[in-house]
């Protein structure tokens, strides 16, 4: 009776009836407690209804009488992940796959859980062991597809892609990858062609929407179209505005601009003789920063091409450390008041986290790159009094530009972004603290401009190894190489294994009339930066 009744109450609820199969289930459940079956019905239906606790109540319940369940692991699975316990939601996963080995759709979860937690190398072997067991599984085909693509496997990411769009026509994330083998390719009305159709459906979700948008933006700027394009970008990011202002403007980050004003207040009021004393015997990393989209990722890859050069790619290393003394008065004197063997501890712990992510060579030097580390100057000077400052520069209005055609992964710096009033307006703040930090305290930095690295490659790359204390390598010519070897998660990823090219120089000026006088507050940081 009881399959029958289970029968019913499943084609209930795909129906869309849940309140009829929740009653069915709860039915069952009176007549055999713990009905793992009934358990998974009810504990999706409080998933459908945003009541994760209660549906993670359910599916363990079920979990309890049977424990090698697939199907309640991989619900069990999914659910971790929708609350955000990435680790939980492998755990249960990995069970799933390893009862039974056949059971792709939990690989496939599997796949997606660990391309959030950033370990692609895993997500593609899964991926490629899914479309091993079900060749037609289109959501297996469309994601290996991006994984190739990010990793410069051009063709057979094509490949699977198109396999994906002949399966399933508005297939998102394979025609996405079309586009971008098309962008890469220069053929943007390709790029058109692949994403309109998307566009005007009115299907896609706003994250969706916002990166097809953006990609349109790019195709039709590239066509010199560029009264659609900035039409194209203003929607994809208001898109974004609408989907974060709320979480925004509850949140107070080192990055925020309340905290920038707080750090120029204090740092402006500064004696250059509280730094700590330089130890030259310290072990010190080097830094590379610089406003977004000003050229660290070309610097980047070119630095990483040197057999003595390790770079970090992009994450917050100082983040435990910063967040002990953030951008309070209070808690700034405090950081300025460190003991030497307080910092020292604090710089062990910087060490640790690096040489549990990653093996480094004694003698390699580290080069830590996160643009807006830029604000966390003054802490990086207070920990490690000796490190080297390599500041990437590039034309204000470019850059602030450039920064407002990109969808960035959102935190309060990239929010500012999304409007050009408010990117100038963060521009400005960034700079004026930087000013601080190099005119009034003295901080040493080596700068190196973004238009001087594509005219005088040579000679801009051989001052910076020169700065860092590291002779010429031939090898740093060969940047693309390098670039194509390695995963890099910044939008202009794809463009570091091109040549060098001059088209993104002054690229501001296209849009000069929809810009208006918007860019006028940054005529001050043109003039200083030297700048026409």
């Amino acid at each position: 009776m009881n399959a029958s009744q289970l029968h019913r109450a499943i084609t209930l609820y795909q129906k869309g009836q849940a309140d009829k199969a929740a009653a069915v289930c709860r039915k069952i459940l009176r007549r055999q407690p713990g009905q793992p079956d009934a358990l998974h019905v009810l504990g999706s239906i409080a998933k459908d209804r945003e009541q994760s606790q209660q549906a993670l109540r359910y599916f363990q319940q079920g979990l309890r009488t049977a424990p090698g369940h697939v199907h309640l692991l991989n619900s069990t699975g999914l659910l971790f992940k929708y609350m955000g316990q990435m680790q939980s939601a492998k755990d249960c996963l990995e069970q799933a796959i390893k009862i039974d080995p056949t059971y792709f759709q939990g690989r496939y979860n599997l796949a997606n859980v660990c391309r959030a937690q950033g370990d692609t190398d895993r997500a593609r072997k899964l991926y490629q062991q899914v479309i091993k067991q079900r060749g037609d599984f289109v959501d297996a085909l469309a994601n290996l597809s991006r994984i190739l693509e990010q990793d410069h496997e051009l063709n057979e990411s094509r490949s699977l892609a198109q396999k994906a769009v002949s399966l399933s026509p508005q297939n998102f994330f394979a025609r996405l990858t079309l586009a971008s083998l098309a962008r890469r390719e220069h053929r943007y009305d390709e790029v058109l062609q692949h994403l309109h159709p998307l566009l005007k459906s009115g299907s896609l979700s706003p994250v969706n929407y916002a990166v097809a948008a953006g990609l349109c933006a790019q195709a039709n700027e590239k066509l010199e179209n560029y009264s659609q394009a900035i039409d194209y970008y203003e929607s994809a990011n208001d898109t974004f505005f609408q989907m974060h202002a709320d979480a925004m403007a509850s949140l107070r980050s080192m990055y925020a601009p309340k905290s920038l004003k707080t750090l120029q207040d204090f740092f402006a009021g500064m004696d250059p003789a509280e730094w700590p004393t330089e130890d030259t015997n310290q072990k010190t990393p080097a830094f590379l920063v610089g406003f977004p989209r000003s050229g660290t990722t070309l610097l980047d890859q070119v630095l990483s091409s040197h057999s003595r050069i390790t770079v970090l790619e992009e994450k917050e290393n100082l983040e435990a450390f910063y967040t002990q003394f953030p951008a309070t008065p209070d808690d700034l004197s405090r950081l300025m008041a460190c003991e030497s063997e307080q910092l020292q501890t604090w710089r062990d712990s910087y060490w640790q986290q690096i040489t549990d992510e990653i093996e480094i060579a004694d003698e390699l030097l580290v080069v830590d790159k996160l643009p807006l580390n830029i604000v966390l100057l003054g802490h990086i000077r207070t920990l490690f009094p000796a490190a080297r400052i390599v500041f990437a520069l590039r034309d204000p209005r470019d850059a602030v530009f450039s920064c407002f055609q990109q969808r960035l992964g959102m935190n309060q710096a990239m929010f500012q972004f999304l409007k050009l009033e408010t990117a100038v307006s963060y521009y400005d703040q960034v700079m004026s603290l930087a000013k601080i930090f190099k005119d009034d305290l003295s901080i040493p930095m080596h700068f190196v401009r973004y238009e001087s690295v594509i005219s005088d490659y040579d000679a801009e790359v051989n001052a910076v190894l020169e700065y860092l204390g590291l002779d010429w390598e031939d090898g740093v010519r060969d940047y693309q190489s390098t670039a194509r070897k390695r995963r890099t998660s910044t939008p202009s990823a794809p463009d570091v294994i091109r040549p060098l090219y001059t088209t993104s120089i002054g690229k501001w000026r296209h849009y000069s009339e929809f810009i208006g006088d918007r860019f006028e507050p940054l005529r001050k940081w043109v003039d200083y930066w030297g700048y026409e």
